[in-house]
């Protein structure tokens, strides 16, 4: 069974860097999400987008809100029993040294 949360982002916040168990599908309600993957491209989605997330570690990603409103999603989880909804991994190193990272 689905869980399902609404995640309110500040402006400036961030989500840190992680990746789902199970695959997360989003919609966007308000503000600008700008998400950064683990292939190093960059994806900015607005309200009234939605997004998925897929699942495993191989999917790292963290989301900012760089506006000025709060960046409210309603996200529905597809976790695995007795998985966290989420994994908090440290900043690739790749992305700590501001190098360009695949994506082409």
């Amino acid at each position: 069974m689905p869980v399902v949360q609404t995640i309110t982002l500040a402006p400036g916040a961030g989500t840190g860097w992680h990746y789902h168990p199970g695959r997360v599908d989003v919609v966007v309600l308000s503000g600008t999400l700008t998400r950064t993957l683990h292939d190093g491209r960059v994806e900015v989605s607005r309200a009234g987008d939605s997004l998925v997330e897929l699942a495993g570690p191989v999917h790292v990603h963290v989301g900012h809100n760089h506006g000025t409103v709060p960046v409210v999603l309603v996200a529905s989880y597809e976790a695995p029993e007795g998985c966290p909804l989420a994994v908090p991994v440290p900043e690739p190193e790749w992305s700590r040294s501001g190098a360009e990272h695949g994506g082409d």
